[in-house]
């Protein structure tokens, strides 16, 4: 049996209805912002339960442009550095510095202790990273510090199309949401992001600011320095039938994570997350604890040569601080240089994410436990 990295499951009625959707596009003379990006913005506000949202080219575009609608320009941003660059470059393009904080882990969370330590008299905000899909247990702790300290928050949900807190949907949890639709995301695209809030300021703000700063969409009258953010019909089409499937998309990637909670329990060589009940992940990615006796490669190595499988991307193995490019800039890292993070470095070294995709059957997934036992079984066995 071979399980790969990742499955996008178009069946024939899928491609039916994007044939016949694509040629209305191809024969409407309109292929970017128009019809069908609107109802996708619509139907999208709808699903996380938001006022409004905003198609753009990139799940990256839409965290820049809520930073660039509240102003970041010369002060600080804090982001967890267990994240994915994409979360820091945003803040560094809107014109601010980033403050990397720690993340917990128990649950790869940017850790609110943390939050508060690295403050600083320029900081206007905080970006929280729903990390896996899963939102963070202290996020009514993170909103109060950012109330108390006169800060935004905003929510990188990336990851976490559909997942909730105490019934709340991520995306409507912030001053704004911003979320990705890459090939390997809850709901795909293949390209292009959005930005969700219940923000009308912001709102109009981000629709300037996503065509090149035009105050209006039909003429070229520019009131701010915006950019070629625009979001494609082709596009659209393909989220609108994700907007059909949500339900089963979801469904399918908790049933895979239910199965592996219930047949990894107390294996031996790896811990898993502890979620709180008040909280459902979207299971962006299946996220487990390796013992420190195991190499993360070499297991890696051993599932895909002797098992064919494939163990997907970590959520990270390279921690933000650590990037070379804040040794090139440094002036565009706001961390003091005693700052450390042995918990974001232990996260990132330590976990694996295991094959999580709609469709994945079970007889797969059992096929993936057990495989996943004998590798770490024998990993354990070279180390005695």
């Amino acid at each position: 049996m071979e399980i790969p990295i990742l499955r996008i499951p178009y069946d024939d009625g899928d491609i039916k209805f994007l044939k016949e959707e694509i040629e209305k596009v191809l024969r409407s003379g309109y292929l970017t912002m128009d019809k069908r990006v609107k109802e996708f913005e619509d139907r999208f506000a709808d699903f996380c339960g938001v006022k409004y949202a905003v198609g753009t080219n990139s799940g990256t575009s839409s965290i820049e442009i809520p930073l660039r609608a509240v102003g970041v320009e010369g002060k600080t941003v804090i982001v967890p550095s267990n994240t994915y660059m994409a979360t820091p470059i945003a803040v560094v393009k809107a014109g601010g510095r980033v403050i990397f904080a720690e993340c917990q882990k128990e649950n790869l969370q940017i850790d609110p202790d943390d939050i508060e330590k690295k403050i600083q008299d320029d900081t206007a905000g905080v970006i929280i990273v729903h990390i896996g899909g899963i939102i963070s247990p202290h996020l009514d702790r993170i909103r109060k510090i950012c109330d108390k300290r006169g800060l935004f928050l905003i929510e990188d949900a990336a990851h976490a199309h559909g997942a909730t807190i105490d019934g709340r949907m991520a995306g409507s949890l912030s001053l704004a949401g911003s979320f990705s639709f890459y090939p390997t995301k809850v709901f795909t695209t293949a390209e292009g992001g959005m930005m969700t809030t219940d923000s009308e300021e912001i709102y109009k703000r981000a629709l300037v600011l996503r065509e090149h700063g035009k105050a209006d969409h039909d003429f070229n009258v520019h009131t701010e320095f915006g950019d070629n953010w625009r979001f494609s019909e082709i596009h659209a089409v393909l989220g609108l039938r994700e907007m059909d499937k949500a339900d089963w998309i979801l469904g399918e990637r908790r049933r895979v994570a239910k199965y592996y909670d219930e047949n990894l329990a107390g294996v031996k060589g790896i811990k898993l997350l502890d979620i709180p009940s008040n909280i459902n992940p979207s299971y962006y990615k299946y996220i487990a604890y390796l013992d420190e006796r195991i190499g993360r490669d070499g297991l890696k190595r051993i599932l895909r040569e002797k098992y064919n499988v494939s163990l997907t991307g970590e959520v990270y193995s390279d921690p933000c601080h650590s990037q070379p490019v804040f040794k090139k800039y440094p002036d565009k890292m706001a961390n003091s240089k005693n700052d450390k993070f042995p918990v974001t470095d232990y996260v990132c070294k330590h976990h694996i994410c295991l094959p999580l995709y709609p469709g994945l059957s079970e007889k797969e997934t059992a096929y993936v436990v057990s495989s996943l036992k004998e590798a770490i079984s024998e990993c354990l066995g070279n180390r005695r």
